[in-house]
């Protein structure tokens, strides 16, 4: 605590306390940064919204309200309804846009590529609503939008003895009755196949979902909104009990304020982190330059 007074990150009435419910991103912010996940969860401490943050927020309530129905009208263009949808929503985070004082044109760059992740999802629903259309399973685009809509948009699921929660992005059961969870992914990060970072998460969300809704789901998904790809996992019952340790050993080792345990995990990943400042010194010397500067104030105006 007193490390954190001393970096003017903590007050005496704010006492410090350990998360109430940890989630999957706190669990793999854990795992990428102990010392990340203490200064997010455990100190608090508020930083300004990032752009990427933004996008994925207006991406995500875009697809939301995209699957809430089928838009009304004799002619429907489902991609200029999905854009229509995403300008109400990119009006409404102006003002955060504009809290990050960026140049317009990293403003329209960024908007830009909100709209190319939302034209590539909606031409991969088309091509699976032509699908649907071709093989006889449709009998018109709305027959095949409500076909393909996910049974739920997004839900809540939370276990309490496991003090652990979050939300599913989307739940779709197929022709066959296979129950698949997934997860969007709006970050210019890409590869093939999934990382142990998505292997984490999408292990944690089929088990609270096990646990919530009494049934396994039979696949986990991440879907790049980006590039148009879907890589899916088979839940089996060693995942859930991956998922199990998993949530009881993080658990476990955040029960305490004390900011030595949480370790700092150094990385090349560093110099992108938003407490980069803070681990770094930088924040340390700040203060020291400040204060010196005051003392030179006051002796020079005792000089006078």
């Amino acid at each position: 605590m007193s490390k954190l007074k001393e970096i003017g990150l903590a007050k005496e009435e704010e006492p410090l306390t350990p998360q109430k419910r940890i989630s999957p991103t706190s669990i793999n912010n854990f795992f990428k940064c102990p010392r990340s996940y203490f200064y997010d969860y455990v100190a608090k401490i508020r930083v300004i919204p990032n752009i990427h943050l933004i996008k994925g927020s207006m991406v995500h309530e875009t697809l939301e309200k995209f699957f809430k129905a089928y838009p009304k009208g004799d002619s429907v263009d489902l991609a200029q309804h999905a854009l229509d949808i995403f300008e109400t929503y990119w009006v409404k985070h102006q003002k955060e846009v504009r809290t990050l004082e960026l140049k317009p044109e990293e403003v329209l760059t960024a908007k830009q590529d909100c709209l190319n992740m939302l034209n590539e999802y909606i031409i991969t629903l088309k091509r699976q609503i032509k699908m649907l259309l071709d093989v006889g399973k449709a009998e018109s685009e709305r027959h095949a939008y409500y076909l393909l809509k996910p049974k739920f948009r997004e839900i809540f699921v939370e276990d309490k003895e496991l003090h652990c929660c979050g939300y599913i992005d989307r739940i779709t059961k197929g022709f066959d009755g296979r129950i698949t969870l997934a997860d969007y992914k709006t970050s210019s990060n890409y590869g093939v196949g999934m990382t142990e970072e998505h292997e984490r998460q999408l292990s944690i969300y089929s088990l609270l979902y096990n646990l919530q809704e009494k049934i396994m789901p039979d696949l986990v998904a991440v879907s790049f909104l980006r590039y148009g790809e879907t890589y899916f996992l088979k839940v089996t019952p060693s995942l859930l009990r991956y998922a199990r340790d998993t949530i009881t050993d993080v658990w476990g080792k955040t029960r305490t304020i004390d900011i030595e345990a949480y370790p700092l995990k150094e990385s090349s990943l560093c110099k992108w982190c938003q407490y980069h400042s803070i681990c770094s010194g930088h924040d340390d010397w700040e203060s020291i330059v400040r204060q010196q500067r005051l003392k030179d104030l006051v002796k020079s105006e005792k000089l006078k």
